[in-house]
C-alpha cells in the first residue's frame, strides 16, 4: 500500500524554553533560528535583580551557618532552573554573579526565537524552541478504502525526492480516530528513523506500507472492476465466447491489482483490458439510440428508408 506525506518533527523531541524569573537578556548565544546547540550549552546570559537578591541571601545564610536559611534559599534558586553546577560555582566563590546563563535542556536545533539581546523578559516567556530531527513524522493519507487494512506497528519504507535512490525505515505508531471530512482520507502517522539528518521537516515523502503477509485473496487487474457509482462490475467469461457482467464487492487495492471480496471464484476469467471499450460502446449505442428518437426515425438503421418526393408513390 502506498501513501504521501509531510515530513515533520516529532512532537515528543519538541522542547520550549522559558524565563522562570524576569530579567534583562545581558548576552545572547543562540542568536538565529537554524543554529545547533548540544545538551547544556548556554543560550542566553539573564541579569535579574530577584536572582542576585538570591544570590544575596544564599550567601549570607551559609556565611551565618544557617543550614535551614540556606537550605530553602537553594531551593529557591533551583526553582528557577539554576544549573547545579553554577550554584556549586557560587558557592565555592562566595560572591554574586551578575548573570546566569540560561542552558538548553536537549541537543537539537533551535526551530523558534522569540528573543534579542538586551531585550526585557517576563517569568514564563517563551525564549526559544529547541528541536530534535534523529525521529521525524509522516502524516500519511490513507484512502477510506483501505483505511480498514492499516495497522499500529506496520512497517513501511520512505522516499524522497530530495534524495534520489536511498530509503528509510519506518513505522505506524499512530492513527487518527477520525477521517478528513473533505479528501476522505484518514491519516496515519509514520515515525520514520533520521539518525543522520538527512531527512528534513517539510520534505514531501512517498511511504510504501507492507500489509499482512500470507493472506490469500481473489484479485483481479484495477481495469477490470468498471464502477457504476452504486455498484461494482466485472465482465466473466461463459466459455462460448460470451461475456456476462457480474457484481462484485471489492476491498483492499494495489498499485495494479485489486481484491474481490464476494461476487468471484478463483479461476474465473475476467476482461482485465476491454472493461472501457465495453463500457464505451455501451454508452455509444444508447447515445445514437437516443438521438434517433428524438428525430422520429426508427431503431433499426439498416431499415431507414429515403424520404419520398413531392408527386412520388410508395412502392
Amino acid at each position: 500500500m502506498r501513501a504521501v506525506g509531510i515530513l515533520k518533527y516529532a512532537e515528543p523531541n519538541l522542547v520550549y524554553v522559558n524565563a522562570r524569573v524576569g530579567g534583562w537578556v545581558e548576552h545572547l548565544y543562540a542568536d538565529y533560528i537554524g543554529k545547533r546547540v548540544a545538551q547544556g550549552e548556554p543560550l542566553l546570559a539573564l541579569y535579574s535583580p530577584d536572582l542576585v537578591s538570591a544570590q544575596e541571601e544564599y550567601l549570607l545564610a551559609r556565611r551565618l551557618k544557617d543550614d535551614t536559611l540556606a537550605g530553602a534559599a537553594r531551593r529557591r534558586l533551583e526553582l528557577w532552573d539554576i544549573p547545579a553546577d553554577q550554584l556549586d560555582t557560587l558557592e565555592a566563590r562566595g560572591t554574586v554573579t551578575r548573570t546566569l546563563l540560561l542552558r538548553s535542556p536537549r541537543s537539537g536545533e533551535v526551530t523558534e526565537k522569540m528573543v534579542i539581546e538586551g531585550q526585557a523578559v517576563q517569568a514564563g516567556m517563551n525564549l526559544f524552541q529547541i528541536a530534535d530531527r534523529g525521529i521525524l513524522w509522516v502524516d500519511l493519507a490513507i484512502f477510506e478504502q483501505d483505511a480498514a487494512a492499516v495497522r499500529v506497528g506496520m512497517s513501511a519504507t520512505v522516499t524522497v525526492d530530495a534524495l534520489p535512490g536511498r530509503t528509510f525505515r519506518g513505522r505506524v505508531t499512530f492513527i487518527y480516530p477520525q477521517l478528513d471530512e473533505k479528501t476522505r482520507t484518514l491519516t496515519a502517522r509514520l515515525e520514520v528513523e533520521n539518525g543522520r539528518g538527512e531527512l528534513r521537516p517539510g520534505m514531501y515523502g512517498a511511504a510504501e506500507l507492507v500489509t499482512a503477509a500470507g493472506r490469500r485473496t481473489v484479485s483481479v487487474p484495477l481495469t477490470a472492476v468498471l464502477p457504476t457509482g452504486t455498484k461494482d462490475i466485472v465482465f466473466v467469461n461463459r466459455g462460448d465466447g460470451r461475456f456476462l457482467p457480474r457484481e462484485v464487492s471489492v476491498g483492499q487495492r494495489g498499485d495494479s491489482l485489486v481484491e474481490i471480496v464476494q461476487g468471484l471464484k478463483p479461476g474465473e476469467e475476467v476482461v482485465a483490458s476491454a472493461t472501457f471499450l465495453l463500457d464505451s460502446e455501451s454508452n455509444l449505442a444508447a447515445a445514437i439510440q437516443g438521438i434517433m428518437l428524438q428525430m422520429g426515425m426508427g431503431l433499426n438503421m439498416g431499415g431507414m428508408q429515403r424520404p419520398m418526393r413531392e408527386g412520388e408513390r410508395r412502392p
